[in-house]
């Protein structure tokens, strides 16, 4: 089996550039459409909330004036908007304006933050950033490794609600990395929410073209208590992003609903969801009732996400799109309760026909915690664990799939139903112990010896 190798560089890459390109937006990409089969479709565009979740942000609203702040909405002039439209939103904060609107238009903005940056808008603390539904904020061509169109760094009770953000990847120059000549440029991102940041929404945005991701969540530094915590990113439209439609990495208390996530692909990991701490603490996120699809790497992969709750979410792999890695991956390490979703694949991932998939390694599991996976329907295909332990795996309809587990401990499988027309494919033991009962193979029980004494069953490689 093929090891997802999940590589976030965060903002710590050094390269020397080259000078600026120059800006040529005469054209950008469409995006691709929701889905008509989303259960929440979004129907183009838009309105921002029209309730902000927050009681420390003042219903004191103020409509950015153009004019006045001298702010482009034609797609022109990047670095004079990103400075106005940050001039206007300052001075609003400062003025006691919680609610801040944006009027409809195309703003172009970016502008040079270091040697490796691109700078955006940043918002402070009980702020409502408020789109109209036609408005665009578009990030400008640059060459940068990383950027962030709008960044929310340490502060608290902020909503980005509302209109279309944009990333550059249709026009963006890659530049070489002088250490190495790589030209991945994979930290473009079109929100960015850090530190000890606190009580977010993002709501009823379009978010496409990223070079990285989406949004990125980036919290404490490692071995250090998590203070990025109550974050919300709800019925959003993430597309055609370039690494991830959302990254977390270090975060608690996140809630991921309502989204249509779809069309990630360009660079790896290229998933829909990534749960990715590198050393920081991912813990209590739910990830609930989202339709993904035609994601290049999956659609959820929870490398070290500690009480992950999946829950009720679509993932199928798209007409016109081939899994890599395939929908569901997880770490052994990394505990979830995944329920009620509906998964489907069409072809073969490099993990063969694994709609759920538990990596491993040969070093021991050290977190107690038993993950469960009840409930939930898998389309042509099934689900696949090895050399780990600790699971319940329970209520699943397998429908022409399969259920493999290899050198796994303290096994419990309870009630699952296959059909398949191979009986050694569909239910596959290789030196396995626990406990089953209640399963079923083409709608007749099929007995499953496991014991505290690891078990061979039938096993095809």
């Amino acid at each position: 089996m093929k090891k997802l190798i999940l590589t976030l560089s965060i903002l710590t890459i050094t390269i020397s550039c080259s000078k600026e390109p120059s800006i040529n937006v005469e054209t950008i990409t469409e995006l691709s459409p929701s889905d008509p089969n989303n259960p929440n479709p979004f129907n183009g565009t838009m309105d921002p909330v029209s309730t902000v979740p927050y009681t420390d942000i003042s219903n004191n609203t103020y409509i950015i004036e153009l004019e006045r702040w001298n702010i482009k909405n034609n797609r022109s002039n990047a670095e004079e908007t990103t400075d106005n439209l940050q001039e206007a939103i300052d001075w609003a904060t400062n003025e006691g304006y919680g609610i801040i609107k944006l009027p409809k238009g195309h703003y172009l903005i970016g502008k040079y933050g270091n040697d490796i940056y691109q700078a955006g808008i940043e918002l402070h603390s009980n702020t409502a950033f408020l789109l109209d539904k036609d408005a665009i904020i578009e990030i400008a061509p640059n060459n940068k490794w990383n950027y962030c169109a709008i960044a929310v760094r340490n502060k608290t009770n902020v909503v980005i609600s509302g209109g279309t953000i944009l990333g550059d990847r249709d026009n963006h120059t890659y530049t070489p990395r002088a250490s190495d000549g790589s030209q991945v440029h994979d930290e473009g991102h079109l929100i960015c929410i850090e530190g000890n940041s606190k009580n977010i929404t993002v709501q009823n945005t379009t978010l496409g073209k990223a070079n990285g991701d989406g949004i990125l969540l980036v919290g404490s530094p490692r071995n250090e208590p998590q203070e990025l915590q109550n974050i919300h990113i709800k019925r959003n439209h993430f597309t055609d992003n370039r690494r991830q439609g959302v990254s977390i990495v270090g975060g608690k208390n996140i809630l991921i609903e309502d989204n249509e996530i779809h069309h990630t692909n360009g660079t790896s990991p290229q998933f829909g969801v990534d749960l990715e701490g590198a050393g920081r603490l991912n813990e209590d996120i739910t990830i609930k009732k989202n339709y993904f699809h035609n994601n290049s790497g999956g659609d959820i992969v929870n490398t070290d996400g500690k009480n992950v709750k999946i829950d009720n979410n679509i993932l199928t792999q798209g007409e016109d799109s081939q899994y890599i890695d395939g929908p569901l991956v997880y770490w052994k390490n990394a505990d979830m309760v995944v329920t009620n979703n509906n998964i489907t694949m069409r072809t073969v991932s490099v993990n063969n026909w694994n709609g759920i998939i538990m990596y491993s390694n040969d070093n021991p599991k050290t977190n107690p915690a038993t993950t469960f996976i009840e409930n939930n329907i898998l389309n042509n295909c099934g689900m696949y664990m090895y050399k780990g332990a600790d699971l319940v795996i329970k209520n699943n309809l397998m429908d022409h799939g399969h259920l493999a587990f290899k050198e796994m401990t303290n096994l419990t499988l309870t009630n699952n139903k296959v059909t398949h027309e191979n009986r050694c494919w569909a239910y596959r033991f290789l030196q396995v112990s626990g406990t089953a009962s209640g399963n079923t193979l083409n709608d007749e029980d099929f007995d499953i010896p496991l014991s505290n004494t690891p078990w061979d069953g039938c096993w095809i490689n």
